[in-house]
C-alpha cells in the first residue's frame, strides 16, 4: 500500500523549510564573513601610511646680505592617513651605499669637503600622519649649488611599515609612489645617521 497523499506533501514541505533554512544559513555565513573581510580592509585603510621623500632647495636675492644664497634639504613627509614605521634607510651615489651624510656628499662632489649640515635621523622611527622631518639640511652658497648640479646622482630610500606590519619601498626618484612589499629588515647598508 502506498503513503497517503497528505503526508506525501507534508513531508515535501518539511524538506522545504529544512533546505531552506541551510540555504538562509549559509547565505547569512557567506554575508557575516564578507562583512568582516570588509571591516579588516577598513581597518587597515584607516591607518594606511604614504611615505614621500624629497628635497628642497631655494635661492634666495643677493640684495638681502643677510640670507645665504642657497639651502638646501632633504625630507620625510608622511602623506598618508596613518603612522609611518620606518624599518630602513639607505643613501646611494651612483649606486653604492654610504653611512652617513657627509660621506655621500663628498662622494658625489668627487673630493673631501668639510660640510657643516643639520640631520635628523628617520631610521627607526615612526612618522605620525601629515608630518615632515627634515633629513638632512645644508647652507652653503658653493657646496648647495655643486650638488645640485649633481644631484641626479644621489638616491635615498626608505623601507616602512603600517602598524598591521604591511610594508612598502619608497624613494626620492619614485615622486611619492610606494612598493608593496612583504616585509623590512635592516641591511648591511642602512644608513647610520
Amino acid at each position: 500500500m502506498g503513503e497517503p497523499s497528505g503526508e506525501k506533501h507534508r513531508f515535501s514541505a518539511e524538506m522545504l523549510v529544512g533546505v531552506s533554512a541551510v540555504f538562509i544559513g549559509v547565505l547569512a555565513l557567506g554575508v557575516s564573513l564578507y562583512e568582516t573581510s570588509l571591516m579588516r580592509w577598513e581597518q587597515r585603510a584607516a591607518v594606511l601610511p604614504l611615505l614621500e621623500l624629497s628635497r628642497s632647495y631655494f635661492s634666495s636675492s643677493e640684495e638681502d646680505a643677510n640670507l645665504e644664497k642657497w639651502r638646501l634639504s632633504l625630507n620625510a613627509q608622511n602623506v598618508g592617513i596613518g603612522p609611518a614605521r620606518i624599518k630602513d634607510f639607505a643613501v646611494t651615489v651612483d649606486g653604492v651605499s654610504y653611512p652617513t651624510w657627509g660621506d655621500a656628499f663628498e662622494a658625489l662632489l668627487g673630493r673631501e669637503v668639510e660640510i657643516s649640515y643639520g640631520q635628523s635621523t628617520i631610521n627607526g622611527r615612526t612618522i605620525p600622519p601629515d608630518r615632515q622631518v627634515t633629513m638632512f639640511e645644508l647652507r652653503d652658497t658653493e657646496l648647495t649649488a655643486e650638488i645640485i648640479d649633481e644631484f641626479d646622482r644621489l638616491e635615498f630610500s626608505a623601507c616602512f611599515c603600517s602598524i598591521f606590519e604591511e610594508c612598502w619601498v619608497t624613494s626620492y626618484s619614485s615622486f611619492g609612489g610606494a612598493e608593496s612589499i612583504e616585509s623590512c629588515s635592516v641591511s648591511e647598508d642602512s644608513f647610520l645617521e
